[in-house]
């Protein structure tokens, strides 16, 4: 990742935001495949605004870590040396800990509580922490909420003790994990497919469509119903940089954004939707953690990380986003 990352900085460097002929160039990474939504939709963002500019705007995306993981684009979005990039909201909370918010668990009642709370107050709160880092929101992408895979059902939450699963690289979520008695392990998401064939973990939490993606019904026996988080990729620009756009322009650009969200969101439903089908066909068996089980289990894993959450948010910064999101 070092040499790729180098490789990343030598090409930015490289780079203007404007080419000789006055277009307005965007470079966007991200780490997810050409196969997923996210890059579907990166791609319509592109076509369209390219279009509708009548080529004042030319957009290039750079998927699958091609210029590093999330911390190292966000690195070079909040250096100007690319315009654009994506992250899940855990993957960028070390670095704008008021996304830190999003990792409690069973936040939201369904997708259209989240992305109603997420497009409206709570998320203009979580933009305004975000320019404070030099970094503009463009909108939060959808993942969808995550269930796992594994090589045996997850159908209590007795099933978790001892359980070997990938986690982010988040103090937070690793706390909640061992809070339910799990035995969370720090992985890059690329190493997650290696990891469970070779047993080094017995499963992996995710979006449902992940796991088709990044096909790890190939290694694993189970999926577990259990959603229990939803975390939103975040798609962010550099704040400088959108600043320096005419008003006709950013304008625009935001126009395209809006429904290239509202796009991507429709791509992950029809995904997740035919997402059970083809992991049952793939003769994975599928079970679903109780009601009753889920209470408890977002109970017992909220109680272990308030404090630290709220130690990094700050109690007002807490408290204003839980009263948005019970409004």
């Amino acid at each position: 990742m070092k040499t790729q990352f180098l490789a990343a900085m030598t090409l930015a460097a490289s780079l203007l935001a404007t080419t000789a002929m006055g277009q307005t160039v965007i470079r966007i990474a991200h780490a997810q495949p050409e196969s997923s939504p996210l890059h579907q939709a990166m791609e319509h963002f592109r076509q369209t605004l390219q279009e509708r500019s009548e080529g004042g705007f030319e957009v290039e995306i750079y998927a699958g870590g091609q210029l590093g993981s999330v911390n190292e684009t966000l690195d070079l979005v909040q250096s100007g040396n690319i315009q654009m990039a994506t992250g899940a909201s855990v993957n960028l909370s070390p670095s704008i800990p008021e996304l830190g918010v999003l990792d409690q668990f069973l936040l939201f009642a369904d997708e259209d509580h989240a992305r109603s709370t997420l497009d409206g107050p709570a998320g203009d709160l979580l933009n305004a922490a975000m320019e404070e880092r030099g970094l503009a929101g463009m909108g939060f992408l959808e993942l969808g909420f995550r269930s796992f895979s594994g090589n045996r059902a997850l159908d209590s939450l007795d099933a978790f003790q001892g359980f070997r699963l990938r986690s982010a690289d988040n103090p937070v979520q690793i706390a909640a994990w061992r809070a339910i008695g799990a035995v969370p392990l720090p992985l890059a998401w690329g190493e997650i497919y290696s990891s469970l064939q070779q047993g080094l973990i017995d499963g992996q939490e995710s979006a449902l469509s992940s796991m088709v993606v990044e096909r790890f019904y190939e290694v694993q026996s189970n999926v577990s119903l259990t959603g229990h988080i939803y975390w939103p990729e975040v798609w962010f620009a550099n704040l400088e940089f959108v600043n320096s756009l005419s008003e006709e322009d950013r304008a625009l650009m935001m126009e395209v954004a809006a429904e290239t969200v509202t796009l991507q969101r429709q791509l992950v439903a029809e995904a997740n939707a035919a997402t059970l089908a083809q992991l049952t066909e793939a003769g994975l068996q599928v079970s679903e953690l109780p009601a009753e089980d889920r209470q408890q289990m977002a109970a017992t894993m909220n109680a272990a990380i308030e404090r630290m959450i709220r130690e990094r948010v700050g109690d007002a910064f807490f408290d204003r986003f839980s009263a948005y999101l019970a409004e």
